[in-house]
């Protein structure tokens, strides 16, 4: 199982829609900007983070059971 491509598609968007959240501050300065950011961008955020932790953590264990599987069997 190969996990490259579908981390690196999560990582593209969540650093797309971080510029996209960002452009946002030249014309959208009111309070609901504020509130919006703290209750659904910034969790989403580390919500998105924490899914390429585990992504990373899922290819280095499918990389070790890869590598034991070929050397027992």
């Amino acid at each position: 199982m190969r996990f490259g491509t579908t981390r690196s598609q999560i990582y593209d968007a969540q650093k797309t829609a971080q510029a996209h959240w960002l452009a946002t501050e030249e014309f959208w300065t009111d309070e609901v900007r504020r509130e919006h950011g703290e209750k659904c961008v910034v969790p989403l955020d580390a919500a998105v983070s924490d899914v390429l932790r585990a992504i990373d953590q899922l290819a280095i264990i499918a990389t070790q059971l890869r590598h034991e599987c070929e050397f027992t069997g």
